[in-house]
């Protein structure tokens, strides 16, 4: 297992890495739908993504297979990616930017009050920003 070693918050934009990391959800789910896969993805019993069933490219009316191709192998390097994170920091992050719940919702379901809920969102959103190399420094 590597370790991931993040940086320190004062040498971080949360504000701008936050933006990032929603224009990476809506990425994630844009390429799902090129590459012929459900805009939202789904959730095995243990919490992991799904693993990306691809089928054949004869709808490919819209996009050429190229582009289809592409959009295959980065939805499932980044379900790799996802899946390899804390399943609490994976819980969080596709309830939030995936499913768009407000964190109020998200928190009920969680045995965590709010400061600490807070401080998980934002372990978690560093921790997925650095992985895909999107933290934003000041």
């Amino acid at each position: 297992m590597q370790v991931l070693v993040l940086p320190e918050n004062k040498d971080i934009n949360y504000i701008k890495t936050v933006h990032e990391v929603k224009r990476f959800f809506t990425d994630f789910q844009r390429f799902r739908v090129i590459a012929g896969l459900s805009q939202k993805p789904c959730l095995t019993m243990n919490g992991f993504l799904e693993e990306c069933q691809f089928g054949s490219v004869a709808f490919a009316a819209r996009h050429n297979k190229e582009v289809i191709a592409e959009a295959r192998w980065l939805v499932q390097k980044y379900t790799e990616k996802l899946n390899q994170m804390d399943g609490l920091y994976r819980k969080i992050l596709l309830e939030c930017y995936i499913e768009r719940k407000q964190d109020v919702a998200i928190m009920m379901d969680l045995p965590y009050e709010i400061a600490q809920f807070k401080r998980i969102k934002k372990r978690a959103v560093i921790e997925l920003a650095s992985i895909m190399g999107i933290l934003v420094r000041k």
